[in-house]
């Protein structure tokens, strides 16, 4: 009964793909469709041992994916790595990162486009960040005898409960996962629940706290920026739709005060008009980073993609995002990586285990409204020494709880499925 919803499922989605071929969507050009079908240059060739096939689904994915793969490059060598992204915002980050020999998108998973790019591919092994489960894909490559599973796993209720109600399409996916390595207990239960066995699965932590990472050199960063090199940063970093109307409510009594330039990341570039409109009807100097920052104004506003960590690693301060309304927060080890002092608001309900850590250590500050973060920046204005040891405790903290891409690659090779070098 499988096999026959999973046959409708492919039919459905064979005759999307058609209509797509007959009425392409103007914000897909031709070349990006053409990616989505699996094509690969004509040069392009796989090492006769194999290659390594990671996938993370869009940038944030990605981005936590960088000290993996520079683990897997640094045994295997970068051209044994193929990468793969959902999005173009994730494949231009590969592209740029230039960690692994390859990249392209992920191909739509029908067969027809699947099955040429693995054959060309040739993959030892395929390995799925966080929680992308791909029925057909999966499916084919279990066709092809490529074992595959979840690394750095990470699932919500949400999406159980929706796999568990279409189980039938991703019954064979599932069962046939090799392995699968939560962050944690509760992710762990919930594959669990999902139909992943137990013995199939390690708790090996999360690759995000593998960023430690020794400091940029902040003299060129601050230069190629035009920050002066004595200029106070504070940095509002992956901020939501309601989140800069409430920086800017506890901004408005200190301007006159602070001696420091504001620095607001919307964590969506499309945002970034919606940004400037609230900065001109507040009449608030403003300039963004494509135009060429610089400090003389009061606010810098960042319209580029990928720039984030630059600028916490040149600010003073830090605020994270995502926390002030209900979106559930954003990764608060970007700036501890940097030792950098973080506020944060009260939503981090996707960041449980890392705000316990991290207030445990007395490692960051959290602020629910605007009026408790006008009296944090107030207060980091007068002393600013205190804040600087919260940040040296927030790097400890994030060094005690790494080592998860280590874990990580040990596991598949005693598991068989990366070569012992």
């Amino acid at each position: 009964m499988g096999k026959l919803y999973l046959k409708t499922y492919q039919w459905v989605l064979r005759a999307v793909v058609e209509l797509l071929d007959l009425f392409p969507p103007r914000r897909i050009d031709k070349n990006e469709f053409a990616l989505r079908k699996g094509t690969l240059p004509e040069d392009f060739k796989a090492p006769d041992e194999g290659t390594i096939w990671v996938h993370g689904a869009s940038l944030g994915e990605v981005i936590t994916l960088r000290p993996f793969l520079k683990e897997l490059a640094s045994i295997y060598g970068r051209q044994r790595l193929v990468c793969t992204a959902t999005t173009m915002d994730g494949l231009r980050q590969l592209q740029k990162d230039e960690i692994c020999g390859f990249a392209t998108l992920l191909p739509i998973e029908l067969p027809a486009f699947t099955v040429p790019f693995i054959e060309r591919v040739r993959p030892r092994v395929m390995l799925i960040s966080e929680t992308e489960i791909w029925p057909l894909l999966l499916d084919t490559l279990a066709r092809k005898g490529v074992p595959y599973g979840i690394i750095n796993g990470r699932i919500n209720e949400k999406s159980v409960r929706m796999m568990r109600l279409a189980w039938p399409i991703f019954e064979s996916a599932v069962s046939g996962m090799a392995f699968a390595f939560p962050q944690e207990k509760q992710y762990q239960r919930r594959f669990k629940i999902l139909g992943v066995k137990e013995e199939r699965q390690q708790q090996l932590g999360c690759f995000k706290y593998d960023i430690a990472e020794s400091m940029p050199d902040t003299v060129a960063l601050r230069r190629q920026y035009g920050i002066d090199d004595n200029r106070r940063l504070i940095c509002f970093g992956s901020t939501h739709p309601g989140e800069e109307g409430l920086i800017l409510d506890a901004l408005d009594p200190l301007w006159d005060k602070l001696d420091a330039t504001v620095i607001i990341a919307p964590r969506h570039v499309k945002r970034v008009h919606e940004v400037e409109e609230l900065l001109r009807a507040r009449n608030i100097e403003f300039i963004k980073v494509s135009e060429g920052a610089s400090s003389s104004a009061r606010v810098i506003l960042v319209d580029t993609m990928g720039e984030l960590r630059n600028f916490y690693a040149i600010s003073s301060l830090v605020f994270v995002g995502g926390s002030l309304i209900k979106r559930g927060g954003h990764n608060l080890m970007e700036p501890a990586a940097y030792a950098r002092p973080t506020l944060t608001g009260p939503h981090t309900f996707n960041f449980r285990y890392e705000m316990m850590a991290l207030n445990r250590a007395r490692a960051v500050k959290t602020v629910k409204d605007s009026e408790e973060l006008r009296q944090a920046l107030t207060l980091w204005l007068q002393q600013p020494a205190e804040f600087s040891e919260m940040g040296a405790r927030a790097r400890q903290v994030l060094e005690s709880m790494a080592g998860a891409c280590h874990r990580t690659v040990s596991s598949l090779q005693q598991l068989g499925y990366l070569p012992h070098v």
